[in-house]
């Protein structure tokens, strides 16, 4: 359930004060930001976020902008679930406040051309928006963010431009280095974060949407990084629940036995696989080990 109340409305309807913060405690109402409530808890975080944008438009200036983690959840971009419990936005026309736990404004250089309109929200630009957040996040969030909106068609070209337009803004240099680093060909926020990790540890650089292929020249899988002159495959786990792997008839079983029978044909084609997942990328550490595990067990292939 969608439903989004003001205090005013809900005390319009017969509601006390006191009711509010009873029914608040209980769970029955969501306190989204000050004066605002909902019924209930979003099924994901970015579902969480939209609904706190939505409470926050009402309050602020229409010429207010959403930016930055907002707009990445709105043109679709992976951000740090840790960092939506807050909205964040760019003033346009001078002015104080509006600042709150729940909201984030900042007064940056923004011009006209790089705002638009997203389901009915005034943010900023998806290359703009890249700008942000390779200036800002932490450098693999921000790689995660500019591989999928390069996979989603931004325009490189227009990144660099709009940096360069804003020299002195904070973390420029940052978004220049992600800029660098960044590929279209990963294509989840944890294959990002993978590949910055492998950086840091000095793991080799792997191959993106590996394909392994078998003596008789046939493309048996295609795998999130390979080594193919080591003879060693990657894949992340959790990518996907196996749930939205099934198709009509299938049970999780047949899932399961399905990736055992493509796991054997990696074997089979000379490659040794190792895997990791989100507990593992997030202590690079952890992951580099596990590689390089997988490359003192693997067996270097002929050339």
């Amino acid at each position: 359930m969608n439903a989004q109340w003001t205090a005013k409305q809900l005390l319009d309807l017969g509601l006390s004060p006191a009711d509010l913060r009873a029914r608040a405690k209980a769970g029955a109402l969501v306190r989204l930001r000050r004066g605002h409530y909902a019924i209930g808890s979003e099924a994901s975080p970015e579902a969480e976020h939209l609904r706190l944008m939505r409470a926050t438009a009402l309050d602020v200036a229409q010429s207010s902008v959403f930016s930055h983690t907002s707009a990445a959840v709105l043109h679709g971009l992976p951000v740090d679930e840790t960092t939506l419990g807050v909205a964040t936005m760019i003033r346009t026309t001078p002015g104080h406040g509006n600042g709150s736990p729940q909201l984030r404004v900042r007064n940056t250089s923004l011009l006209g051309e790089h705002i638009t309109v997203v389901d009915g929200f005034s943010v900023t630009t998806l290359e703009r928006t890249l700008c942000d957040l390779a200036r800002l996040s932490p450098l693999e969030w921000g790689v995660a963010a500019v591989d999928a909106g390069l996979r989603r068609g931004a325009d490189p070209a227009e990144i660099r431009r709009i940096l360069a337009l804003h020299p002195r803004l904070q973390g420029v240099h940052v978004a220049k280095r992600v800029m660098a680093f960044a590929d279209p060909r990963s294509e989840s926020a944890a294959e990002s974060l993978s590949r910055v990790q492998m950086r840091r540890w000095g793991v080799p650089s792997p191959h993106l949407q590996f394909e392994v292929i078998d003596a008789d020249g046939v493309v048996v899988a295609r795998t999130d990084f390979g080594w193919p002159e080591l003879g060693l495959v990657g894949e992340v786990d959790g990518k996907a629940k196996y749930g939205r792997l099934l198709k009509p008839g299938q049970s999780a079983e047949d899932v399961v036995m399905r990736e055992k029978r493509r796991e054997q044909e990696i074997r089979r084609a000379g490659y040794w696989i190792v895997r990791w997942g989100w507990a593992e990328i997030l202590d690079g550490r952890k992951m580099a080990t596990i590689i390089e595990d997988g490359l003192r067990n693997a067996l270097p292939r002929a050339s």
